[in-house]
C-alpha cells in the first residue's frame, strides 16, 4: 500500500494553520484586554489614591491652620491677660468643694463669691507677684470648670482665705450653683418659689437676713481651673430678668425700693462677670438677672464690685424679649403669606390681563381675517348700475342682523349670487355661515340653492324688504 505524502493534502493543512492562527488571535486578543482593564483598574486606583492624598493632604492643611489661628489667639489671650495682669501669671488645678467659711466667721458682705484657698496658692502668688498687683481691689481669680459638659462654664471670685486643704479650693453655695454643681435639691433654684421661709421672718429684709443655703455635700466636687486675674473697678452693668414677674412684681411695685434691694444682692458680691447670674430675694421668691454687659471689658466681661460704685441698667426680660421675637415671628409669618396672597393674585392678574390679551388679539385676527373675507367677496361683486341704465335695475334692499340697512342696484341679468355676496360683503353674513333672503309679507324665501339663477328669474322686486335669516348648516361655498 502506498502512502501519501503530506503535502499533497493541502487543505487539510490550511484548515490546521488557520485554527492555529484563529486561536493565537483570540489569545492576543484576551491579553490585550485583560492588560487593558488592568491598565484601567491601576489608573482608577491611582486617581482614587491622588483624590485620598489630596483630601488628606487639604484636612492636615486645615487642621495646620486651625492649630496655628488657636495658637495665634491663646497667645493674643495670654498677652492680653499677661497685659492686663500687669505681667502677672499663675493658675493652678484644685478639686472643688463646697465650703461654708464665710457662714462660720459670720462674714456677710461679699461672701457669695469668695473662695478658700490652701497656704501653697499664697506662697505661690507672692512669688509671682500677684499679691502686690491685686492688692489694690483684692485679689481675683477666673475660675472655669475642667471638661464641663455642654460647653466652658467660667465665673469670676475673690480670695477669702489661705487657710484650706492643700490640693482644694472651698467655694461658698451660690458659687457652686453658679458653676452648674447644686442642684434643686441641694441648693435653691433661680426661679424656685421659697415662701415658707419667707412666711417664717417676713419682716426681715435681704440684706439682713439672706437666704441660707443648703448643707454641703461632701461627695459632690469639681475639678476647676483658677487662674489668676487683676479684675478693674466696675462703673456701669446691665441686667436682664430671666422672667418678666421681676418687672410685673418688683420694678412696678411702689413700695418696694429697687435700688435698696440691688445694692443689698450687689453687696454680697466682689465680682461680676457677663454670663453671671444675679439672685435677688424678694418677700420668699428669688428672682434671677442674667449679667448681660459690664464696663470697663478689661477683663474680658468682668470687674470688680469692690470699693466703687456701679450703674446698674435693666434691660427688658428674656421673656419680654422672647414675647417680642415670637410677635416678630408671627408677624414675619403674616408678611410672607400676605406677600404669598399677593404673589397669587397677581400672578392671577397676569394670567387674566395675558388671557385677555390673547382674546383680543384672537379678536382682532378674526376681525382682520372677515375684514380680508369681506374685500375678497366686494372685489368680485359686478358694477353697480345707474338708476336709469338702459337693460333697467333691480333696487334692493336688506335688513341685516345688526339691525342696518343696506341698499344697493343690480341688473336684471346678474346672478343670484352677487347678491348673498353684496350681504357678505355688507357683513350680514362671516366666513362659512349660510343664510336666506326672506320677506315679511307676503313671506318668500329666497335662497342660493343655484348660483346660476339670475337677479330677473329669482323674482327679486324692488318694493320688497329682503331679511337676512341665518341658518344652522354651514354654507358649502
Amino acid at each position: 500500500r502506498k502512502t501519501r505524502p503530506v503535502g499533497l493534502f493541502p487543505g487539510r493543512v490550511a484548515m490546521f494553520l488557520n485554527a492555529a492562527a484563529d486561536k493565537l488571535k483570540r489569545e492576543q486578543d484576551k491579553r490585550k484586554a485583560d492588560l487593558a482593564k488592568r491598565q484601567a483598574a491601576e489608573r482608577r486606583a491611582k486617581v482614587t489614591a491622588d483624590a485620598h492624598r489630596r483630601e488628606r493632604e487639604d484636612l492636615a492643611r486645615r487642621e495646620r491652620q486651625e492649630e496655628a489661628q488657636r495658637r495665634a489667639e491663646e497667645r493674643a489671650e495670654l498677652e492680653r491677660v499677661l497685659t492686663n495682669n500687669e505681667g502677672v501669671r499663675w493658675e493652678r488645678t484644685f478639686v472643688g468643694r463646697r465650703s461654708d467659711a464665710a457662714m462660720v466667721k459670720g462674714i456677710r458682705a461679699r461672701c457669695d463669691d469668695k473662695v478658700v484657698l490652701p497656704p501653697s496658692a499664697w506662697r505661690e502668688l507672692t512669688n509671682a507677684g500677684a499679691a502686690n498687683v491685686g492688692s489694690a481691689n483684692g485679689v481675683f481669680f477666673e475660675i472655669t470648670v475642667v471638661n464641663a459638659a455642654g460647653g466652658t462654664r467660667r465665673t469670676h471670685a475673690g480670695a477669702l482665705g489661705f487657710d484650706g486643704p492643700e490640693g482644694e479650693v472651698g467655694l461658698p453655695a451660690p458659687l457652686m450653683r453658679r458653676l452648674g454643681r447644686i442642684g434643686t435639691s441641694e441648693g435653691a433654684n433661680n426661679h424656685t418659689n421659697t415662701r415658707s421661709r419667707a412666711e417664717e421672718s417676713p419682716s426681715e429684709s435681704p440684706s439682713e437676713s439672706p437666704a441660707e443655703d443648703p448643707p454641703p455635700a461632701d461627695d459632690v466636687t469639681l475639678e476647676l481651673k483658677l487662674s489668676f486675674r487683676r479684675l478693674p473697678k466696675g462703673t456701669w452693668v446691665k441686667l436682664q430678668p430671666r422672667s418678666a414677674d421681676f418687672q410685673g412684681e418688683l420694678a412696678a411695685d411702689a413700695s418696694v425700693d429697687l435700688r435698696e434691694l440691688l445694692e443689698a444682692t450687689l453687696r454680697r458680691r466682689c465680682a461680676l462677670t457677663v454670663g453671671d447670674d444675679v439672685v435677688v430675694p424678694h418677700a420668699g421668691r428669688e428672682f434671677s438677672l442674667r449679667v448681660v454687659e459690664a464696663c470697663p471689658d478689661d477683663a474680658n466681661g468682668a470687674v470688680s464690685l469692690v470699693e466703687t460704685d456701679v450703674e446698674v441698667d435693666i434691660a427688658p426680660s428674656e421673656d419680654y424679649e422672647d414675647a417680642m421675637r415670637r410677635l416678630a415671628e408671627a408677624e414675619e409669618r403674616r408678611l410672607a403669606a400676605a406677600a404669598a396672597v399677593e404673589r397669587e393674585r397677581g400672578e392671577r392678574e397676569v394670567f387674566a390681563r395675558e388671557e385677555e390679551e390673547r382674546r383680543a388679539a384672537a379678536a382682532a385676527e378674526a376681525a382682520a381675517r372677515a375684514e380680508r373675507f369681506r374685500a375678497a367677496v366686494s372685489e368680485r361683486l359686478p358694477v353697480e348700475p345707474d338708476a336709469d341704465a338702459a337693460g333697467g335695475c333691480v333696487p334692493c334692499r336688506f335688513q341685516l342682523p345688526d339691525g342696518r340697512t343696506v341698499t344697493r342696484r343690480f341688473a336684471p341679468t346678474d346672478p343670484l349670487a352677487a347678491v348673498f355676496d353684496y350681504v357678505i360683503s355688507a357683513g350680514g353674513a362671516g366666513e362659512g355661515e349660510a343664510f336666506r333672503l326672506v320677506t315679511r309679507w307676503p313671506r318668500t324665501v329666497t335662497e342660493l340653492d343655484d348660483a346660476a339663477r339670475t337677479v330677473r328669474a329669482a323674482g327679486l322686486k324692488p318694493a320688497d324688504t329682503l331679511f337676512v335669516e341665518k341658518l344652522e348648516k354651514t354654507a358649502a361655498r
